[in-house]
């Protein structure tokens, strides 16, 4: 073996061939539970044994910079493995590749407040959104008790996943302390809060109600040796936890997360969607108005050279001509515009809506969503001239 040789080697395999036959005579769940700590507190031992002393004291880089002096868990790791049918020799041989390849893989584990997914999407390579009833099935083997940081969540929530990679996964202590290796992360950080951020537009696009990603928690692959950071817990401020409003459909998410992937001058987008989103979010009559107006006169007037002019007629006939199919409908387009945007002026004027607004906040909602998702489609803003004119845009 290249972790120095059979004979080297005779002691670790007495002590997993011990354990092994040990648990081939259980037959119980409760038998097992009683016996699985004591076998995995005697085979920590290995740390003490070849090929695994020598790795007894490593330096664990858990990804972005992060790393930590970790105690050995070569007890609970060979137990997992044992359960899982491997003979002793193939636990060595397993240690030797994960010797040679020195690289672990992460979860980027965010769940999705406010969307109950009716399908796993497959979004991009490593990149997906688990349904709630999916997670244990999806989790397996490893025990449904690792999401118990991410306990009492909405009935429904949904979870995106990102997996990442750790090169190299490890390095040995010494006497003098680390080595002074450092690791590179793939994708890093900065990326995997992007992909977060554009799954919640995503899904405020195909989705009728508020999206947010305010947690997100490292789980490492279980069946390698060299990982750490098991449960790591980010956090971001958000005012609120939405619930699930309907479910939503799979193919939806993925279509928008594609759109807005390729979409041209997506900043101006963004902003128009965030709005929206905060517009779900909102506790008032007064705010939802405010915001829904915020995110159409965005999308509506965006590359308007003349800017504050005419805005109430620019917007109510870029809507109209961007969605409406004959006469008649975009001249309720325009009416419904043109009443969002007079309570958004009442609202940013006079913090109040009048009694007799013609505003329906829920059409505005929807009538907003369909602008938004118009414009994603196209992949870019229209000509909006072009388009009042009835050409193309």
């Amino acid at each position: 073996m290249a972790s120095g040789g059979i004979v080297t080697n005779t002691a670790a395999i007495e002590l997993l061939e011990m354990i092994r036959r040990e648990l081939t005579d259980i037959h119980r769940g409760k038998h097992f539970a009683q016996w699985r700590p004591e076998a995995v507190q005697r085979l920590d031992g290995l740390a003490t044994l070849p090929p695994f002393r020598a790795y007894a004291a490593t330096r664990i880089f858990t990804g972005d910079g992060g790393g930590l002096v970790a105690s050995t868990r070569f007890g609970d790791w060979a137990v997992d493995r044992l359960v899982a049918g491997e003979t002793p020799e193939d636990i060595l041989a397993a240690f030797d590749h994960e010797l040679a390849r020195n690289s672990a893989t992460y979860l980027d584990v965010s769940p999705i407040f406010g969307v109950d997914i009716d399908a796993i999407c497959e979004l991009a390579e490593g990149i997906r959104i688990i349904p709630a009833s999916e997670v244990s099935p999806w989790w397996k083997p490893h025990p449904i008790h690792h999401w118990m940081a991410f306990s009492n969540l909405p009935t429904g929530t949904c979870y995106l996943t990102q997996s990442y990679r750790v090169e190299p996964a490890f390095e040995v202590q010494s006497d003098d302390g680390p080595g002074g290796q450092s690791s590179e992360t793939s994708p890093v950080a900065t990326e995997r809060e992007r992909v977060r951020q554009q799954v919640r537009l995503a899904c405020l696009l195909a989705g009728i109600g508020d999206v947010e990603l305010p947690i997100s928690m490292s789980v490492p692959d279980r069946e390698s040796l060299f990982v750490g950071g098991d449960g790591n817990i980010a956090s971001r401020p958000i005012a609120a936890y939405p619930v699930v409003a309907f479910p939503t459909a799979a193919t939806a998410v993925k279509r928008a997360f594609d759109q807005l992937v390729t979409f041209l001058e997506i900043e101006s987008l963004t902003r128009a969607i965030d709005r929206l989103g905060r517009a779900r979010l909102a506790r008032s009559a007064v705010d939802q108005a405010l915001e829904l107006g915020i995110a159409a006169e965005i999308a509506l007037m965006h590359g308007d050279p003349s800017g504050n002019t005419e805005i109430t007629h620019k917007i109510g006939s870029r809507a109209a001509w961007l969605l409406g199919q004959n006469a008649e409908e975009r001249a309720t387009i325009v009416g419904e515009i043109k009443a969002l945007y007079h309570a958004r002026s009442k609202a940013v004027h006079e913090g109040t809506l009048p009694k007799k607004s013609k505003v329906d906040l829920s059409e505005a909602d929807r009538l907003v969503t369909q602008i938004l998702n118009a414009i994603a489609t196209r992949g870019r803003f229209p000509n909006w001239s072009n388009l009042t004119m009835g050409g193309q845009g």
